[in-house]
């Protein structure tokens, strides 16, 4: 119908002879005609290929709806397996969770129904737990591994009954998770750790010899308070000994002491007496809360790495240097041996006589957390996530083109770089690079990128290590396999000396870009590379259907233009059949002329 019919609906819409014109409702009716057949087409086409184009914000909108009557199947089954009062919670966590998931969501590559699989499903809930609360979730964490070596249902084991382990297992291995799924699998996990903080708070109340779930008076309720966070931040092996010296084992117990009063009031009031529900809600704001507090200990430690660096802005400091201001200048935080270093990922070994710590690299790794529960540690807060949310948000795609990159990088700032920076010839060279690499397009979430936002932000983003090279761990994990995580003093004075010899003009002269430029390698890892192929066969598809509809568009437009003259100048003269051709030429010679008068005019 469109083939038959456009050639004169050109003439209705773009008439090179009035007189052709005898009908205008008719010209009207066909040109609505035209438009709903395009519409039909359109809408069929896009229905088509709603599995093959990438989820942007709207598209991702409008399946909510779909999922929304999934989800209450899923929160059905999860409260027959864990209660009424699960689901309440896990729904009302859900909103904030669904919102806090839902530029990553849209950014990642998905499968060919719009769903994600457990790699990025995994990748989804480490960023949102560490973005949220601060915590490193154990399970989560790739810790130096691929984001497909583990599965995200491994946090459930001996946490929720099996059944509702199975649930998310079999969607994870079946068709995936939608937004929705995946909002209430992180509600759900959410909602397993703040019932460990209800068994913390009994064990507060005993300790300050309270009956649990009684009415408290405000001075006792402070001593309860006081008494979980003495629990939460002395760790999994808390004891009587250690709360009563917790100062001298919490460094920050004093700062600690006053979140805890200022939370109380905020979250329950400042009254007489204190329902058990009160302190159970202070409690559990605490534990969510906790992670931003602390890391306020991050930042001061990263002032005074900055104040140590090499080069300024290298985001690196020597090694002779980071000892030095432990021996010297009172930071006893810094002595960590060199082999704890290179474990952790936080060392720079590219010049073997001059080995430099990579400041966000140490600020994010294990030994600067805390252990406070089973699940989850206490960790700095990545800087580098709020950068890739932006780039998210603003992208709404797996992948870009490395000028859409650049163009967002100038105007993003961060806390040592302002906005309006102008990128470096080698940083755009390096960008190039990785988009060749890819064949135009660079997708966000793997390690080129990572390593290239490490180069472009050197203070904020960790260098990302190729998986196995690494292997991160708490303190406590790597002296349980017989290992020193301190290096001795006799050890960090070697190091210090060898410094002090060591010629620094050579490197002095380089740049920032130049101190890390040893460790750029072309090794790419992505977070889920089965969906990133799935949605790079789409894009191919996609291409592939808009050169077919621009094919068929001009060409349907160029038949128009060479049939409609010779019917339309058929009607008017009254022939049945083609009128000869030199007749023809004569009229189009007047009718052009004719027209080109009306419009002078």
């Amino acid at each position: 119908q469109v083939l038959f019919k456009a050639h004169e609906l050109v003439f209705c819409v773009f008439p090179f002879q009035i007189d052709f014109i005898s009908d205008a409702l008719g010209c009207r009716s066909l040109l609505m005609t035209m438009l709903m057949t395009m519409f039909t087409m359109i809408s069929v086409a896009l229905r088509t290929v709603s599995g093959n184009v990438l989820l942007r914000g709207s598209e991702v909108e409008i399946s909510d709806i779909a999922d929304a009557v999934m989800d209450g199947q899923i929160l059905v089954q999860l409260e027959e397996s864990m209660g009424t009062e699960h689901r309440v919670r896990t729904e009302s966590l859900m909103k904030d969770i669904m919102e806090a998931l839902r530029p990553t969501f849209i950014a990642l590559p998905k499968n060919n129904v719009g769903r994600v699989g457990p790699a990025s499903a995994r990748f989804a809930m480490h960023r949102l737990f560490v973005q949220r609360h601060g915590w490193q979730v154990k399970g989560l964490a790739a810790y130096g591994e691929t984001w497909e070596g583990g599965h995200p249902s491994l946090v459930l084991v001996d946490t929720v009954p099996q059944k509702v382990k199975r649930l998310f297992d079999d969607k994870l291995g079946g068709a995936g998770l939608s937004l929705h799924e995946l909002a209430a699998f992180a509600a759900t996990l959410e909602r397993v750790i703040h019932s460990e903080a209800m068994t913390r708070l009994q064990a507060a109340y005993v300790l300050s010899g309270d009956e649990p779930m009684q009415k408290l008076q405000r001075d006792e309720a402070h001593n309860v308070t006081q008494t979980y966070m003495k629990i939460y931040v002395t760790g999994l092996n808390a004891s009587a000994s250690k709360i009563r010296n917790v100062e001298a084992i919490y460094p920050g117990w004093k700062d600690t002491l006053k979140f805890i009063k200022d939370l109380q009031i905020e979250v329950a009031g400042d009254r007489p007496e204190y329902e058990f529900s009160d302190i159970t809600d202070v409690v559990e704001e605490a534990g969510e809360r906790f992670g931003h507090f602390q890391n306020q200990e991050c930042i001061e430690m990263k002032k005074a790495l900055v104040k140590l660096e090499e080069l300024e802005g290298s985001g690196r400091v020597r090694i002779a240097d980071f000892y030095g201001s432990a021996l010297h200048e009172g930071q006893w935080q810094f002595t960590e041996s060199v082999g704890y270093l290179r474990d952790l990922g936080a060392l720079d070994e590219s010049e073997s006589s001059n080995l430099r710590v990579i400041i966000p690299n140490y600020l994010n790794a294990p030994s600067n957390c805390m252990e406070p529960s089973a699940y989850y540690g206490v960790c700095c807060i990545d800087e580098c996530e709020e950068l890739l949310g932006h780039v998210e948000r603003e992208l709404e795609a797996p992948s870009a083109t490395p000028s859409e990159i650049a163009k967002i990088f100038v105007n993003l700032p961060t806390a040592s770089l302002a906005a309006g920076r102008e990128l470096s010839a080698t940083l755009l060279r390096r960008l190039e690079e990785v988009g060749n690499h890819h064949n135009g397009r660079i997708p966000i979430h793997g390690r080129l990128f990572a390593q290239w936002m490490h180069h472009a932000y050197p203070r904020e983003c960790p260098y990302p290590h190729v998986s196995g090279s690494i292997q991160p761990k708490m303190a406590t994990e790597w002296m349980g396999s017989g290992q020193a995580t301190t290096a001795v003093k006799q050890e960090m004075q070697l190091h210090i000396e060898a410094g002090r010899r060591l010629q620094a003009q050579s490197y002095k002269n380089g740049s920032d870009e130049e101190l890390g430029s040893a460790l750029w390698s072309m090794e790419e890892e992505l977070v889920d590379a089965h969906a990133h192929s799935l949605e790079l066969a789409r894009r191919d598809k996609q291409g592939a259907w808009r050169t077919m509809m621009y094919a068929v568009f001009f060409g349907t437009a160029g038949a128009a233009l060479v049939f409609s003259p010779a019917k339309a100048l058929r009607r008017t003269v009254g022939a049945q059949e083609l009128i000869p051709i030199k007749s023809f030429t004569r009229w189009a010679r007047t009718s052009l002329k004719h027209t080109m008068n009306m419009h002078v005019v």
